[in-house]
């Protein structure tokens, strides 16, 4: 896991980081009276080492007291002295070591073991460590100076060296521990808040990256949404390298394996043969294979897909792990459909449920939006206005249902004669508008003449399966800005054009070929 930590009080209020430090504090009070009244008693039964007794329970009970009262209310700020503290206060106790009689010494052992504690909790385990050995080896060193070594409280403080510096590190990597799980909940919890407000898909892929980034040390993450047999990527890392549009097979990979199942899988070390039936190894991005692999599933009433990361290194994930990516695969599932459902019901919004083109309220905004892009770029575009011919008349003897027949094919034909980036519109009724971004007059005309063909050329299949005639259209051609800036002016242009070729016959393009000619000619 990435999971880079503070000191566990920078997370705190000062009551919390009081209430771990507590049972310490008062199991160290409690001592420090106990010295200070052995040193009482021993000096009124005349044996002078009582005198030591009492200075030292003291000495522990102020720094209890600085501790708790001075230093708690902001261990950060106290942060680059925590060595210093260390080798004070271990000096402190390790001169004790050596005055305080030997009975005792369970009781500055236990002490030192507390103390060790408190800094495990406030600084992490390098304070905890140096305090340890700058205690019992400067005891250890007076004893020397002092020509009182004896073996056997060597051997003993030695023993307490490794007892606590396991049991420092024990605690510490109980810290670590929890540390690792607050972490992970404010992941979940920021990713939840973030996904939870986004309703675009892409948005959504783009918080799963960061998340995954965030919270899972991976050579190789992916999120994959299973459409039409395949596995398309929106979001696809390997090795800090992003591949985009990319579409895999999903059959006997271990991706279909969990879409399949709706399983999550852990595969720990891919050097072994994968135990899935019908599973091979595929390699996908660089060549080069993982060698251990997590995913889980994200299915919704209306997508199927997969959250997956995967490593160069075996055993790089554990089963921590794949609960953390089994809660972000189960939020990224429910914000990608909320996605695609709201993507579904704007685009909707912005249809004729006929005919399924654009209609009237959202065409116009189209035109204003292709308008400043025409302004930025110095480029031009034109509009057609198309009506069908008598179309009234063709209901009435043919009936509505054949006549919205008639207005799905002709959008139809209209969508096969134009590019992707062009856009059609119902403008009401049997009017059609059609915008063509970076066209001239004369390539309009040209596309209005190829519809008007392909329409005089087609009949329609009526309820009886009798084939009738379709009816004819009229157009209109206006040019923006070559015949007008203004998009409402555009609009009037060509619908006037549009009513001059009914006024003409019907069936009919008004402008003209020869009118587009014109300006080139002159």
């Amino acid at each position: 896991m990435r999971l880079n930590f503070q000191p566990l009080p920078a997370h705190l209020t000062e009551i919390e980081a009081r209430r771990l430090v507590q049972p310490a504090g008062i199991s160290i009070f409690l001592l420090a009276l106990f010295l200070i009244g052995d040193g009482i008693y021993q000096n009124m039964l005349g044996n002078l080492s009582g005198q030591n007794s009492t200075l030292y329970g003291v000495i522990i009970f102020v720094m209890n007291v600085v501790f708790y009262f001075i230093i708690l209310r902001n261990p950060p700020a106290f942060n680059k002295f925590q060595n210093l503290f260390a080798v004070l206060d271990g000096s402190i106790l390790g001169v004790g070591l050596w005055l305080v009689p030997e009975k005792n010494d369970l009781v500055v052992y236990v002490v030192l073991l507390l103390i060790a504690l408190i800094f495990v909790i406030l600084w992490e385990r390098l304070a905890a460590f140096v305090f340890i050995l700058v205690a019992v080896g400067l005891s250890i060193l007076v004893m020397l100076v002092e020509q009182e070594f004896a073996l056997r409280i060597l051997w003993g403080r030695v023993n307490f060296v490794i007892m606590a510096l396991v049991l420092v590190e024990t605690v510490s990597l109980l810290m670590r521990t929890m540390r690792a799980r607050i972490k992970r909940l404010e992941t979940i919890n920021e990713f939840a808040r973030k996904i939870g407000t986004s309703l675009e898909a892409e948005q959504v892929v783009n918080i799963v990256n960061a998340a995954l980034q965030k919270a899972i040390t991976a050579d190789s993450y992916y999120l994959g949404i299973f459409e039409e047999g395949q596995l398309s990527l929106p979001l696809f890392y390997d090795d800090g390298e992003y591949f985009s549009n990319m579409k895999l097979p999903v059959d006997g990979t271990l991706s279909g394996w969990v879409i399949e199942h709706q399983q999550p899988l852990l595969m720990p070390d891919l050097r072994q043969e994968a135990d899935l039936e019908g599973v091979k190894l595929v390699i996908v991005g660089r060549e080069r294979t993982s060698l251990s692999w997590m995913g889980v599933p994200m299915i919704t009433a209306h997508m199927k897909g997969i959250l997956a990361v995967a490593s160069y290194r075996p055993n790089a994930f554990s089963h921590t792990d794949m609960e953390l990516l089994e809660n972000l695969g189960q939020q990224a599932a429910l914000a990608l459909d909320n996605a695609y459902h709201h993507d579904q019901v704007e685009k909707q919004a912005r249809l004729d449920s006929l005919t399924q083109v654009y209609n009237h309220g959202y065409f116009l905004q189209l035109l204003e939006q292709e308008a400043e892009i025409c302004k930025a770029s110095g480029t031009g575009m034109s509009l057609i206005m198309l009506d069908i011919d008598h179309f009234k008349q063709y209901n009435d003897s043919y009936g509505h249902l054949a006549g919205d027949k008639v207005l799905v094919k002709i959008t139809r034909v209209i969508q096969d004669h134009i590019h992707p980036t062009d856009h059609v519109g119902r403008w009401g009724g049997e009017e059609f508008c059609v915008l063509l971004p970076d066209t001239t007059g004369a390539q309009a005309y040209q596309i209005a003449y190829r519809i008007q063909q392909k329409i005089n050329q087609m009949t329609l299949k009526s309820s009886e399966g009798l084939n009738l005639h379709m009816p004819t259209l009229s157009q209109g051609i206006a040019v923006y800005p070559d015949e007008t800036d203004h998009i409402i002016e555009l609009v009037d242009l060509a619908d006037q054009r549009l009513y001059v070729a009914k006024e003409r016959g019907r069936n009919q393009i008004e402008p003209s070929p020869e009118y587009w000619e014109k300006p080139a000619a002159g």
